[in-house]
C-alpha cells in the first residue's frame, strides 16, 4: 500500500481513547514549550514588525495571532505566523536525530484550525500526536541525506504534519487524507542554505510549512486529486531529497509505537547543533569552579553538520548569527554561566570579554563523535587553562533530551520566562492550568482567547 495511503488510514482511525496516558501527557508538554516558545519569538524576534506588515500585505482577515487581539489575518496566515514565532528564536523543541522540529508547526496549526471549529481538548491531542507521528517518520527516514542534499527538514516534513493536523481536525475522509498528504509534498519547500545567510528568516520558511500543509488539507477537503505517489515515486520525495530510504520502515509498528516520545526540549535559545559542546563547557566551568579569564583555549570536537552550521561563525553580527555561532555560545558558557534570549542582543555580542573568548575555541569534526551521527548527535570539549590545567568532557544525551528529561518543573519553569511580558501573570497561570487539564477542555478558544 501507498504510503499516502497508509498515512490516510493511521490519521483517520487515530483516536483519543487510542493513546496511552504517557503519550497524552508528553503531548501537553509539547504544546505548552511549543506555546512558551511562539511567545518568546513574538517578544523577541528582530524582524516582527516588518514580517507582520508584509503579512497584511498578503491579504486580511477574521483572525488573531499570538500576541495580539486584532482580528486581521485569514485563518491559515494565523498558523504562519505563530508556528514563524515559534521557530523563530530556537527554543522549538526537535526530533533527537532527525534534525527536524515539529512542534513549532504542529501546535499552532492544531490551535488555529481548532479555534476555527471549536475543537476539544482531547480532539486537540490528538491531532497534535498525528503531526508529530508524520512528522518524524518522515523525517527520520530521510536523514541525515535530507540534509546533506540541502533540504531544511521542517520545513519540508513540519508541511506533512501540518496537512495531517488539519486533515484531521476537519474531518477528512481516507480518501481526501491520502490527496491531501500527497499535495503537501508538492507544496512543502526549504533550504539549508538558509542557516548560512538569511538566518534570521530562517524561521519563516518553518512558518510556511504550516501555511502550505493547511493549504493542501484545504484543497483536498474540497476535491483536489493529489499525487499519493509523492513518497516512493521515481521522483518523489525520498528520491529527490534523500538515499536508500527503507519505504517499508516508514510506516513499521505506526499507531503502536509514538515517536513524540522521541522529541527534545531546548533550554537554550541555539542551534540544536552547537548545544552538546555548549552544555559540557558550561557544566565544566560550574562544577570546577575556574574563572573565564583563567581559559587558554577550548577546543571542541564534533561531527561535519554541526561544524559547516555553527563551526565558523566567531563573532555573530546579529542575533541570528548567534543562535549559529558555536564559539559564542562556548563564550557565554564561560563567561555569563548561561545561555538565554538576552544574550542574544548587540549588550553581550559586542562584550569585549565574549568576543575573546569566542577566539579561543577552536571546532574540529571529531571521528568518534561523527562515527555515531545521526543515531547520536555530539560534542568532546577541552578545556585549557593558562596554568597548564585542563578539563574534558563530552555531551551526547543533552538536558531536556529523551534520555536525559528535566521533567515538567524545567517545562513550566522556561513557560513562565517565555511568556513573561508577552501575556499578564493571571493568563500565564490560567494557560498553565486549561493545558494541565487539556483533556476536560470543551472548546480550545478558552485557551487561544488567553494568548492575545
Amino acid at each position: 500500500m501507498l504510503i499516502t495511503k497508509q498515512f490516510a488510514e493511521f490519521i483517520y482511525d487515530m483516536t483519543y481513547d487510542s493513546l496511552t496516558d504517557e503519550v497524552k501527557s508528553i503531548a501537553k508538554e509539547r504544546i505548552l514549550d511549543t506555546i512558551g516558545s511562539a511567545l518568546a519569538g513574538y517578544a523577541g524576534w528582530d524582524y516582527r514588525e516588518q514580517f507582520l506588515e508584509a503579512c497584511r500585505n498578503l491579504g486580511a482577515g477574521e483572525c488573531s495571532i499570538i500576541g495580539s487581539d486584532k482580528k486581521e489575518f485569514p485563518l491559515a496566515r494565523v498558523a504562519m505566523i505563530n508556528s514563524t514565532f515559534a521557530h523563530a528564536i530556537e527554543l522549538d523543541d526537535g526530533h533527537k536525530n532527525a534534525g527536524v522540529h515539529a512542534g513549532a508547526v504542529i501546535v499552532p496549526t492544531a490551535l488555529a484550525v481548532g479555534e476555527s471549529i471549536g475543537a476539544s481538548g482531547e480532539e486537540i491531542i490528538t491531532a497534535v500526536v498525528i503531526g508529530y507521528e508524520i512528522v518524524y517518520r518522515i523525517a527520520t527516514s530521510m536523514s541525515p541525506y535530507q540534509i546533506k542534499k540541502g533540504f531544511h527538514p521542517s520545513g519540508n516534513c513540519d508541511t506533512y504534519g501540518a496537512m495531517a493536523v488539519a486533515g484531521k481536525l476537519l474531518g477528512l475522509n481516507k480518501e481526501q487524507l491520502a490527496n491531501g498528504m500527497g499535495m503537501a509534498g508538492l507544496y512543502s519547500a526549504g533550504l539549508m542554505e538558509a542557516t548560512v545567510s538569511g538566518q534570521q528568516s530562517k524561521c519563516v520558511q518553518v512558518g510556511n510549512a504550516a501555511f502550505n500543509g493547511m493549504t493542501a488539507a484545504y484543497m483536498a477537503q474540497a476535491g483536489l486529486e493529489g499525487t499519493t505517489t509523492v513518497f516512493e515515486g521515481k521522483t518523489g520525495v525520498f528520491n529527490a531529497q534523500s538515499e536508500n530510504v527503507d519505504v517499508e520502515m516508514v510506516c513499521k509498528d505506526l499507531g503502536k509505537v509514538f515517536l513524540i516520545k522521541d522529541t527534545y526540549s531546548k533550554l537554550y535559545p541555539t542551534c540544536r547543533h552547537s548545544q552538546p559542546a555548549i552544555e559540557a563547557v558550561l557544566d565544566t566551568a560550574i562544577e570546577e569552579g575556574f574563572g573565564y579569564d583563567e581559559v587558554e583555549k577550548v577546543i571542541v570536537g564534533t561531527h561535519q553538520v554541526a561544524y559547516d552550521l555553527t563551526g565558523k561563525i566567531k563573532e555573530p553580527r546579529n542575533s541570528g548569527e548567534a543562535k549559529f555561532s558555536l564559539a559564542y555560545g562556548v563564550a557565554l558558557a564561560l563567561h555569563e554561566h548561561g545561555v538565554g534570549i538576552t544574550h542574544l542582543d548587540d549588550k553581550y555580542r559586542n562584550d569585549e570579554i565574549n568576543i575573546k573568548l569566542a577566539s579561543l575555541v577552536e571546532v574540529n569534526i571529531d571521528p568518534e563523535v561523527q562515527a555515531v551521527y545521526p543515531s547520536r548527535r555530539g560534542a568532546k570539549v577541552e578545556i585549557i587553562l593558562k596554568d597548564g590545567r585542563s578539563y574534558k568532557r563530552e555531551c551526547f544525551d543533552l538536558k531536556g533530551s529523551p534520555a536525559n528529561p528535566v521533567g515538567i518543573e524545567e517545562i513550566i519553569k522556561k513557560f513562565k520566562s517565555n511568556a513573561t511580558g508577552v501575556i499578564s501573570d493571571v493568563n500565564t497561570e490560567q494557560l498553565m492550568q486549561y493545558i494541565s487539564n487539556l483533556e476536560i477542555v470543551k472548546n480550545v478558544t478558552s485557551i487561544t482567547e488567553l494568548l492575545k
